[in-house]
C-alpha cells in the first residue's frame, strides 16, 4: 500500500504540488525536479531511453510486491498478488496520462513495472524456500 500511496502521490505531483510537498517533504520535491528536469523531457521527446527511470520503476514494484509476498506468505496467494500488484502499476501508469501534465504513460515503465513486480515475486519465493528450510533442518534437529 505504501509503494502504492506513494506512486500516486509522485503521480499527482503536479496537480497539488504543496499536498506532496507536505505528505513527503524535501525528497518530493528533489525527485520531482529530477524527473521533471528539461533534458529529461527533451530526452523522452527526441526518443532517447533515459536510464535512471528504468530503475526508479523497477525499484518501487518490486519493493511492493516483494512486501505483499511476504505478507501473504502463501505459495498460492504470489501469483495471485503478483498479477494485482501489476494491474495496479498499470492502473498508475494509465492515469499518469489522463490525470496530470507532466507525465506520460510509456511502455518502457510499464515493462520496467512488470520486472520490478517478477524480481519481488522471486525475492518473497526465496525467502519461502529459505524459511522452509531453515524450518525442515530444525524440525529435523528437534527429533534427535
Amino acid at each position: 500500500m505504501g509503494a502504492g500511496v506513494f506512486n500516486l502521490a509522485l503521480m499527482l505531483s503536479d496537480r497539488a504540488p504543496g499536498l506532496s510537498e507536505r505528505i513527503f517533504g524535501d525528497f518530493a520535491v528533489r525527485l520531482s525536479d529530477r524527473l521533471n528536469r528539461s533534458d529529461r523531457i527533451g530526452s523522452l521527446t527526441e526518443g532517447s531511453d533515459p536510464g535512471n527511470d528504468v530503475i526508479v520503476h523497477v525499484g518501487v514494484w518490486g519493493l511492493a510486491m516483494m512486501l505483499v509476498g511476504l505478507a501473504l506468505w502463501r505459495w498460492s496467494s504470489l501469483i495471485i498478488a503478483a498479477l494485482a500488484v501489476f494491474a495496479a502499476s498499470l492502473f498508475i501508469e494509465i492515469g499518469q496520462g489522463r490525470y496530470t501534465s507532466s507525465r506520460a504513460v510509456e511502455l518502457s515503465d510499464v515493462a520496467a513495472n512488470g520486472v520490478g513486480v517478477a524480481l519481488g515475486s522471486l525475492a518473497a519465493a526465496g525467502c519461502y524456500v529459505v524459511w522452509s528450510t531453515l524450518a525442515g533442518i530444525a524440525s529435523g534437529l528437534r527429533r534427535r
